[in-house]
């Protein structure tokens, strides 16, 4: 898949982005990461979630230093999707668990289900900042 199929496909559109705001996507990303770390302790479930959050903020500001927008269609499943266009040749580990924790996501959003364990809450935490930090590099933009 490219970007002229989601954009055909109505996922995606484009949109020229400051690099101000590219700065702020990444600062919320930042955010949500910390949020994790502090909650991940006492409230695994919420610290997973926020990883989550955290990484559809980074994702959304690589798609914006791109020149696009995601849409409300598919908005998460496209995030994942166009990281793992960019970037997903040399951090292919990276961006699977990013896909996977879109799918477990689901469950705690929807259904109040959660069954990762502290350790993989854990590293998902680990995980979602490294591939934070990989969006910034490539953007070239740090929060």
């Amino acid at each position: 898949m490219k970007f002229d199929d989601l954009v055909e496909s109505g996922q995606l559109r484009k949109e020229k982005t400051s690099k101000h705001k590219i700065a702020e996507f990444l600062q919320f990303a930042e955010t949500e990461l910390d949020a994790a770390k502090l909650m991940f302790p006492k409230y695994p479930a919420v610290a997973y979630k926020s990883a989550y959050d955290a990484l559809i903020h980074a994702g959304n500001a690589l798609i914006r230093f791109y020149g696009f927008r995601p849409t409300q269609k598919y908005t998460h499943a496209t995030i994942t999707e166009v990281v793992d266009l960019i970037l997903g040749a040399n951090y292919e580990h990276l961006v699977h668990r990013f896909k996977r924790m879109r799918r477990k996501r689901h469950p705690l959003q929807y259904d109040a289900s959660f069954v990762e364990s502290d350790t993989e809450v854990s590293k998902t935490i680990d995980d979602s900042a490294e591939l934070i930090k990989i969006i910034e590099d490539h953007i070239d933009i740090h929060a």
